[in-house]
């Protein structure tokens, strides 16, 4: 069942994905991961809005990043790594589209 979770509030700069950030995110189960769809939002927005969704889950979960954004492919993991969290891969989904998949090591 995949819901959206309003507990994360955006920064309070704009940016163009801010329309669609109440529902970019999905819970995909218990044991799947958590997803967010940052499609349309550009660095270092990418990373503020991935920090930010990492922060509210438990060690050990799982997080995907959808981007659209190419430079975000490299910026996500290198920042995550550098962070502590654990980067398990990046996926191209479409010639435009790529997911970036975490795992939260560290708080």
């Amino acid at each position: 069942m995949t819901k959206s979770s309003p507990s994360l509030s955006p920064p309070t700069s704009s940016s163009p994905g801010d329309r669609a950030w109440s529902a970019a995110i999905s819970h995909t189960g218990p044991t799947g991961p958590t997803v967010i769809d940052l499609s349309g939002e550009l660095c270092p927005f990418t990373f503020v809005r991935t920090k930010l969704a990492l922060e509210d889950l438990p060690i050990g979960a799982l997080l995907r990043v959808v981007v659209d954004h190419e430079p975000a492919t490299r910026n996500i993991p290198r920042s995550a790594a550098e962070w502590g969290q654990e980067v398990l891969g990046v996926t191209s989904l479409s010639p435009r589209t790529w997911a970036i998949d975490l795992r939260k090591r560290v708080r």
